[in-house]
């Protein structure tokens, strides 16, 4: 596999690079630790990816309605059911609580029934927002400085083309109800046709807010007030280009990792969006997340790829 990649795309990585003092290296496939993420007549398709303080990854199971637990050797430690909703995006929030996005309805209908719940990491749910609408939610990510909730949604146009936008909320408990009262921050672009998946969304320490544009192989990057700064890579399949950017995480440091699908590995770039190197090499990665000691966490549509620390 990772063969064939180089040949087909050229090595990305060929010599080591130094960031904030650290060195990396491209990865060497006998590291990675693999785990699938369902077996049985239901295959897993993951479409959030999260991992605690404590190490533990959590998976959302479309297909089960679950999100399930893994350690960071790839052992599956427990399933969480979500009822009848079905689990999107995920993130971690204070006290390694869960946020989970949430939808029911029927898939081929732009009318969805949208929620987002808090979970304890052991499976309790300690609070559900309803979110009323036309639209899906699809990425999730906790600003822990604000306390906002920060949302992709997709809604369909009348013209039938799918916009997706980025949204943002503050939990609160107003006259015995908990809604979502989102405000929109960003736009991320409109696409025709059956659109599978939307973009994902992370936060860094300094709230500043990093989201994919798969159409347009790039990551858009606003700041703490949901401004627009800057974009970054470009669409193509060489160091530093990005084809159908899936997911995204910021890392300890402030790096921007990036779950490539279309060039089929993960790529890291810092803040400012300077191409650093090429971290891994992952047929069709989906999500990406880092560990407390620096493991890369990376899902695939019915598995997940755990690699050390680099």
């Amino acid at each position: 596999m990772k063969v064939a990649l180089l040949e087909f795309y050229g090595n990305p990585c060929p010599n080591t690079k130094k960031y904030l003092e650290v060195t990396y290296r491209c990865e060497e496939k006998k590291e990675r630790v693999s785990s699938r993420l369902a077996t049985g007549p239901y295959p897993g398709t993951t479409a959030g990816l999260a991992v605690s303080s404590d190490n533990e990854i959590f998976v959302t199971h479309s297909s089960r309605k679950t999100i399930q637990v893994f350690s960071m050797k790839g052992a599956r430690l427990r399933s969480i059911p979500t009822g009848d909703m079905t689990p999107y995006g995920i993130a971690i929030g204070t006290n390694n609580s869960l946020w989970v996005a949430l939808h029911g309805g029927r898939e081929n209908h732009p009318m969805y029934e949208n929620a987002v719940s808090q979970y304890s990491k052991d499976g309790h749910i300690l609070a559900t927002y309803t979110c009323n609408g036309r639209f899906r939610i699809h990425g999730i990510a906790v600003d822990k400085l604000s306390d906002k909730i920060i949302l992709t949604i997709e809604q369909i146009t009348r013209g039938g083309s799918w916009l997706t936008e980025a949204m943002w909320f503050r939990p609160a408990y107003t006259q015995g109800t908990r809604t979502c009262n989102m405000s929109k921050f960003g736009w991320t672009g409109v696409r025709t046709g059956r659109v599978l998946e939307a973009a994902s969304v992370t936060v860094d320490k300094r709230g500043n807010i990093f989201i994919p544009d798969r159409g347009n192989g790039r990551v858009l990057k606003y700041d703490k007030d949901g401004v627009y700064i800057s974009s970054f890579g470009s669409r193509g399949t060489g160091a530093g280009y990005l084809l159908g950017p899936y997911g995204i995480c910021v890392d300890s440091w402030g790096r921007v990792i990036v779950a490539d699908n279309g060039n089929h590995r993960v790529e890291m770039f810092t803040a400012k969006g300077d191409h650093v190197c090429t971290v891994a090499y992952i047929n069709n990665p989906v999500r990406v997340a880092i560990g407390g000691e620096g493991q890369l966490v990376v899902s695939q549509q019915t598995s997940i790829t755990i690699l050390p620390k680099h």
